[in-house]
């Protein structure tokens, strides 16, 4: 009787202390993988490829936003590359004190590389609201993140705005829909193909239409706003727009993703009785048109506004197109920077401009350069730029 009292005390004794570890390992696992991940209301991650001639702003901007995380919760990760330097550079900026993490690569135009950046956040940090900044030249309507490879002499190469999208976009999957905000603190990305190809990568994009000063001077305004509660990408990018200085912008365009989702639908309603109508010959003079890397421009209202009363079509359905892009698709958007003095391009009034352009190719074999992109998926803006282009 003893020994089966014995026997069965031992028994359960094991058992419990089998449960125990089990538990305990359990939990250790548990507490492991949470102890990996460090926890912040925002988590703001700036890409910064200036292995180019904008090096020198590099230092400045991350004095800046060191400044801005004392006394904060809120966490900035900077993965920068330098002009010269052997490869880039990852910091990770909470309350004022920086800790580098060591990374490989030096190509800031890699999309793997960029990709892997993200990863390693996720990885990293868990966070209520996510903002992602890329900043540098903005490049062609399909390029972003250029790389001079000083070190290794070769050309510059950039990475694909839909690589850079499709990038961003698994990462906002990843991280349950939490990106509130993607900046592209470069020149001239507040165009309809951008903002469509990125439209899943966030909340709220934030963008400029023209040509973007630097080193901004943001920075610090924008992370103490963050420290508020309940603001979301849309206060975030207000914050951005309202504490920059006058003298880096011209125009600054805060669009709502979800409505951006309703583009296709009505731009090709709106362009489909331009395309079955004659349209007279259209002389650049005729527009405010604008160059960047070697691209032609124009304000995706003023071409519109102009196609139709030139192909004599009813002026209502462009009122309402025009309408949507002003009131749903375009939450926010800030003009009167004097950025080179307040002189836009030449032949372009800001005040005119809506805020986001379109592509105008100027001769027929570029009608098709970006046919790739999703928006030119959806509309058939290919037939509308032969139209153009050949009338």
């Amino acid at each position: 009787m003893k020994r089966r009292k014995f026997c069965r005390y031992v028994a359960l004794s094991s058992a419990c202390f089998a449960g125990v570890v089990s538990r305990n390992s359990s939990s250790a696992v548990g507490s492991q993988s949470f102890q990996t991940k460090s926890r912040h209301q925002w988590v703001v991650l700036y890409w910064m490829p200036y292995d180019n001639d904008l090096v020198r702003f590099g230092e400045p901007i991350v004095e800046m936003l060191t400044r801005g995380t004392k006394n904060s919760e809120i966490a900035v990760v900077v993965q920068s590359d330098y002009w010269g330097e052997p490869k880039m550079r990852r910091r990770q900026l909470v309350n004022g004190i920086t800790n580098e993490i060591d990374v490989a690569g030096e190509n800031s135009s890699d999309v793997s590389a960029f990709s892997a950046y993200l990863d390693w956040a996720n990885q990293t940090f868990e966070a209520e609201s996510w903002a992602v900044i890329v900043v540098g030249h903005g490049g062609k309507i399909n390029e972003i993140s250029p790389d001079d490879h000083k070190t290794t002499g070769q050309t510059r190469t950039w990475m694909r705005v839909d690589q850079f999208a499709n990038a961003v976009s698994k990462f906002n999957q990843a991280t349950n829909g939490r990106v509130e905000l993607l900046f592209f603190q470069n020149c001239n990305k507040a165009t309809l193909e951008v903002v469509y190809e990125v439209r899943n990568c966030a909340r709220y994009t934030l963008a400029s239409q023209l040509t973007l000063g630097a080193p901004n001077y943001y920075y610090e305004s924008f992370l103490n706003h963050l420290k508020k509660p309940s603001v979301g990408g849309r206060e975030a990018a207000i914050a951005i727009m309202d504490s920059e200085r006058a003298d880096m912008y011209h125009t600054l365009t805060l669009v709502d993703n979800q409505a951006v989702e309703g583009i296709p639908d009505k731009l090709s309603r709106l362009l489909q009785p331009i395309l079955n109508s004659r349209l007279p010959a259209i002389r650049d003079s005729e527009l405010p048109t604008y160059h960047y890397f070697g691209e032609q421009h124009c304000d995706a209202l003023v071409l519109l506004g102009h196609l139709f009363r030139s192909s004599s079509q009813r002026q209502n359905e462009f009122t309402e197109f025009a309408d949507f892009l002003r009131s749903s698709v375009i939450t926010s958007y800030k003009t009167g920077g004097e950025f080179f003095g307040g002189r836009p391009p030449s032949n372009t009034n800001s005040k005119e401009l809506c805020g986001l352009s379109l592509y105008l190719p100027e001769t027929e074999q570029a009608t098709s350069r970006y046919s790739s992109l999703a928006l030119y998926q959806e509309v058939d803006l290919v037939s509308l730029y032969r139209l153009i282009v050949t009338s």
